[in-house]
Formats: C-alpha cells, structure tokens, sequence
C-alpha cells in the first residue's frame, strides 16, 4: 500500500514535531509507503521553518511533504487542499487526521486492515470533554439525526480510497466527516479513544464549534430543504383547516369567533412565511454550493517540501 495521511496545521510549532515523530514511532514498522502531507494554514508562528527542517532520518519508509497555503482558509478548508494535493501524489489511499494529537496514530495499522472498504470511519470513544460541550454535542448528534437520518458519530479522523479522493477533485465540501456520510461507497468503522491534546488545549471556541456543526448540515442542504417543505405544508394545512373554521363560525352558523382562533390563524401564517422564507433560502444555499462545487482551487496551496 502507498498511503498519504494528510494533516492539517495552523501555529502548531509546539505540537507538529511531536505528532510527526509519534507518527514514525508507528509507521516506521508497518508495511509500505507513507507520504505524510501537512498542510500549514498560513500559519504566524514557527510551524512552517520547523517544517523545513524535520525529516524522517530513521524510516526509509517515511517521506514528508509540506505545503502552504497562500492565505488562512479554516481547517476544512486546508483538509481539502491537502486531499488536492495528495491526488497528484502515486498513493491508493489517504488517512485525514487532525494534527492536535487527539487522532492516535496508533489506530493507524488497524485503519489499513480495514483497506477493503472505500472510506474507514474511525468513531470516537472515550474522550475528556466539558460539561457543556458534551450537552451541545449530545444536541448536535440528535438534531443532525433526525434532519439526515444519518448518525455522525466520527470526526475528520478517516480513511478513503483513491476513487473517492478523486471525487473531492469534482466536488467541493465545508464539512469533511459530513461529506464522506453522503458519499455512496462501501463503509466500515473501528471506535478508537481520542488521546489527550499535545499542547493541552482547543482553538476551537464554543462560537466555532457551533458554526463547525451548522457547516455539517449545509452539506445536507437538500434533506435540511425538505424539512422545511414538509414543516410548511404541515402548517398550510392545518391554517387552511382553521380559517375555514373561522369562516364557518362567522358566515355559515353565525357565531361569535373566539379571539384565539383569530391569533392562531395569525401566529400559524406567520410560521408558514417563516418556513417559506427558509424554503427560499434552502434553494439560495443549494445554488451556492453547486456553483461552489464547480470550481477548481488548486492554486491555493505551494509545495514547500
């Protein structure tokens, strides 16, 4: 097997070594080749000159390639470039991981005996979290549920097959777990516990886990788009069957209208212009990403190494 494990980075200089050392510390055994892409996110640090200078000294088996990106696109945006780049690169499968050291490269061999299957989804076990962000994850997997019908229950951590890298080339995506869900290819899993972080604490806050989530189900705009279609008529129906009620009260038996029958039919067409209002959005939103989807970024990232 030829395996490129792409991992984005951005003012990793007190992380990146570690994590690249603990990399050869697995892979240096395992059979095969391994070309491992970071992916420096215009970072201000000294992330990109340690780069330059580490190499795999001990593992013939090792090589590394650095690219950097000519301006801050996010850490799904530098996933995606580190997967066009690895497309260019003569491997027949490619590791996503993250580069914080949460993603253990000690499940990597049992991620390559699973090499069967198009995509290795790799689901999170016990991990050490906040309160609150667990109530808002909790949240989150049930509410994306119930929206997709689908469980999100892995992280960027993954393994996909050369056909599907060769998909990114044709279609863009903002959320890359949520990408690999829709994606109509042979699937397996193996559960692995997130490690503790190499330096000890998240960039992520609370605010941009909350978009993070929100971008996962942009990549469902069409089942999120049904949703509200389904909600609107739900509401259209039962408005239709309360104003004419109404009506039959005042035209037809000639009784007095309840004041609440009246706010009802209001407060039930305000939610159907509601839902219509996102409907409208929802065909915006998909236009955007179809347009989104038929651009090429390759140009976005230099080959530093």
């Amino acid at each position: 097997m030829q395996i490129a494990i792409v991992t984005p980075c951005f003012n990793e200089g007190r992380t990146v070594i570690a994590l690249l050392n603990e990399l050869e510390s697995v892979l240096k055994t395992q059979p095969g080749e391994f070309r491992i892409v970071v992916v420096d996110d215009c970072s201000q640090d000294n992330t990109l000159q340690l780069l330059q200078q580490f190499s795999f000294a001990n593992s013939s088996n090792l090589s590394l390639h650095v690219i950097s990106l000519k301006f801050n696109l996010g850490h799904q945006g530098a996933i995606y470039q580190g997967l066009l780049y690895a497309d260019t690169l003569p491997v027949t499968n490619v590791i996503v991981m993250d580069s914080d050291g949460e993603d253990d490269p000690a499940a990597i061999p049992t991620i390559l005996q699973q090499k069967e299957a198009d995509i290795v989804k790799v689901k999170r076990g016990k991990r050490k979290e906040s309160l609150q962000f667990r109530i808002f994850y909790i949240f989150y997997k049930l509410l994306f549920r119930s929206i997709t019908g689908q469980v999100l229950d892995f992280g960027n951590f993954s393994m996909i097959s050369k056909i599907v890298l060769e998909r990114v080339q044709y279609t863009s995506f903002i959320h890359y777990p949520a990408f690999l869900l829709k994606q109509k290819a042979t699937k397996t899993s193996i559960v692995w516990d997130r490690n503790k972080r190499l330096d000890g604490k998240s960039k992520m806050s609370f605010t941009g886990l909350f978009f993070h989530a929100f971008k996962s189900l942009i990549e469902f705009a069409e089942e999120l788009l049904m949703l509200f279609v389904k909600i609107f008529i739900v509401i259209l129906f039962v408005l239709l069957i309360v104003v004419g009620d109404i009506l039959y009260q005042k035209f037809i038996a000639h009784t007095a209208v309840l004041g609440w029958s009246s706010t009802l039919a209001i407060g039930l067409l305000n939610l159907a212009m509601i839902c219509f209002g996102f409907f409208i959005l929802g065909v915006m939103m998909l236009n955007l990403i179809h347009q989104q989807n038929r651009k090429t970024y390759k140009e976005i990232y230099t080959v530093i190494k």
